[in-house]
């Protein structure tokens, strides 16, 4: 007696009738069920309702910018990235290739949409049902503003907050100041690697996550080192990308009030 085969379900997020019309055409040959959000609202919800195998995301016409679009969908579905396809044009925005090569999703160019998006999906299909990219907490082991202030000592001037964050894998020495008659905070961080202590992480994308998505990216310089300048808000995330398989996160403190506290 042969068992039916279950068809993967992939979602399209697109406002471009012809792209849509286009994918729909290539996922049906491949004998795959497709779902269809012309806007992020509708997008989410049949994610949480349908539970699809793999999203293609077309972030150029998406209701939001695309960068930001693509933090949106990580904050909102961790894993999603794992499972995605962003199309792209010969000339992207250098934001969204940042944060692609952040999050390691896989792009298909929009000129080359039926050579490419086949076996690109396919592929990912696969990978999809075999072990996922893994995210590692980091451990806060040190933060100057919960140590007790010399006896006697007062300070006219706000001194940077420092905080220590360590892994299995690497170590984040994190340095934050409050600009003066600013509410912006300037952040210069080191990666290290956790068992030789030695700056062999460059060009490691870091990208600052709040509750609403992106804030910013950055890659690290030949020494494990970054900068960001960023308004804060609560609950926001640094993650490392470690590695090719897994990346880093550290859940920053509320740096909005305890930076105007000091």
């Amino acid at each position: 007696m042969q068992t039916a085969q279950i068809q993967p379900r992939v979602l399209i997020l697109s406002a471009n009738p012809l792209v849509c019309g286009n994918v729909r055409v290539l996922l049906r040959s491949m004998g795959y069920q497709c779902l269809v959000a012309s806007a992020l609202k509708e997008a989410l919800e049949l994610l949480e309702q349908e539970k699809p195998d793999a999203v293609i995301l077309d972030p150029q016409q998406a209701d939001f910018p695309p960068a930001r679009l693509m933090g949106m969908f990580h904050n909102r579905v961790p894993d999603l990235p794992g499972r995605s396809i962003v199309l792209i044009e010969e000339e992207s925005d250098p934001e969204l290739l940042q944060v692609l090569d952040a999050y390691s999703v896989r792009r298909v160019r929009r000129d080359s949409l039926f050579q490419e998006l086949w076996p690109s999906l396919d592929s990912l299909l696969r990978r999809v049902r075999s072990p996922q990219q893994v995210t590692l907490e980091a451990r806060l082991i040190f933060d100057s503003f919960l140590e007790r202030s010399l006896a006697g000592v007062r300070s006219l001037h706000p001194t940077p907050r420092q905080l220590l964050y360590e892994s299995d894998v690497l170590v984040a020495d994190l340095s934050l100041e409050l600009q003066r008659d600013s509410q912006r905070i300037t952040l210069t961080g080191q990666v290290l690697d956790t068992l030789k202590r030695k700056p062999q992480m460059a060009g490691v994308p870091i990208v600052i996550q709040g509750q609403a998505g992106l804030l910013a990216i950055v890659r690290t310089n030949e020494w494990g080192e970054f900068h960001f300048e960023f308004e804060p808000e609560p609950g926001m995330t640094l993650q490392i990308k470690a590695g090719e398989d897994f990346s880093v996160s550290a859940g920053l403190p509320d740096l909005n009030s305890a930076m105007q506290g000091a």
